[in-house]
């Protein structure tokens, strides 16, 4: 447990908040990949812009140039391994072209939906929420859990859910009770 508070900002608000073209893209962002709030659309802006400005810097620099070589391979190594970028895609001037739904598909409510899991991004992330949805057999909560590349094959029903092969939900239990009464009542009234 941890006993003190972090301070960092994870989203940056826009500058003007009443442009209309970019609340008009936001909100279709939102209704395709089933956000909440726009503020999580902006800390997917603020991550996107923190890599791009690593890279821009990066850039800057000699090919050959320490720092270059190992953050660039970091950068690469992240893009590559969260599935932002293809594995061909293997220079710094690729991390410039992502956009905010490279990063928004990968997201665990979108890849549940788009796995046939769930019967829409909304349902996704209600599964995702009440505990239904298993990483690697880990129970992941957090419909904005980053997938990996290696992971996204091992997304699956928790063994705990009503879904997977846990306990029935409180409605079936009461009817498969219901059930058990109705044929123990039958089979007493035949002898």
């Amino acid at each position: 447990m941890r006993n003190y508070n972090n301070f960092n900002r994870v989203s940056k608000a826009p500058r003007r908040p009443f442009e209309k073209e970019r609340l008009d893209r936001e909100m279709k962002l939102c209704g395709v990949y089933g956000l909440r709030c726009k503020r999580e659309i902006w800390r997917v802006n603020m991550t996107l812009s923190k890599m791009r400005r690593t890279a821009r810097l990066l850039l800057t620099l000699p090919e050959n140039h320490p720092r270059r070589l190992l953050e660039g391979s970091a950068i690469m190594r992240r893009c590559h391994e969260y599935g932002f970028l293809e594995e061909e895609k293997d220079k710094l001037d690729y991390v410039l072209s992502l956009q905010v739904t490279d990063i928004l598909e990968r997201r665990l409510q979108t890849i549940v939906f788009k796995a046939g899991i769930a019967k829409s991004v909304h349902h996704a992330r209600v599964l995702v929420q009440q505990r239904h949805i298993a990483v690697a057999k880990q129970i992941v909560t957090i419909p904005s859990f980053m997938v990996r590349i290696s992971s996204e094959r091992l997304i699956a029903f928790a063994d705990a859910s009503p879904y997977g092969n846990g306990r029935l939900g409180r409605v079936r239990r009461v009817r498969r009770n219901q059930q058990k009464k109705a044929a123990a009542g039958g089979d007493a009234e035949d002898e």
